[in-house]
């Protein structure tokens, strides 16, 4: 039996994402998100954004995000090991930068 992705287990309201979603909209945007951890709010946001690009340092969480990608959405996201201070981003290449517990 496969654990629980970890979206159900810190945010089972979905608060975090609607807040989120009240704040910004995502539908067809080009979308950076810094500290995906294991992806709790990358699932939730991807399958309305054009594309999501994200990325964290802790490689073992980038694996746990990678994992619970489901194959509808796996041309929309692009998961990277990489901090803010390695990543290399193109200019003008995103309409929305995210980030959630990433201080």
């Amino acid at each position: 039996m496969s654990p629980e992705p970890v979206r159900s287990v810190l945010d089972p309201e979905g608060a975090h994402l609607s807040a989120l979603c009240r704040l910004a909209d995502f539908r067809d945007q080009r979308v950076l998100e810094l500290g995906c951890g294991d992806g709790r709010l990358t699932l939730g946001i991807a399958p309305v954004a054009a594309s999501v690009v994200a990325f964290d340092p802790d490689a073992e969480a980038v694996e746990r995000a990678r994992r619970f990608l489901p194959s509808d959405l796996a041309e929309r996201v692009a998961y990277q090991v990489a901090s803010g201070k390695e990543i290399e981003i193109e200019p003008h290449s995103f309409d929305l930068v995210l980030f959630s517990w990433s201080l």
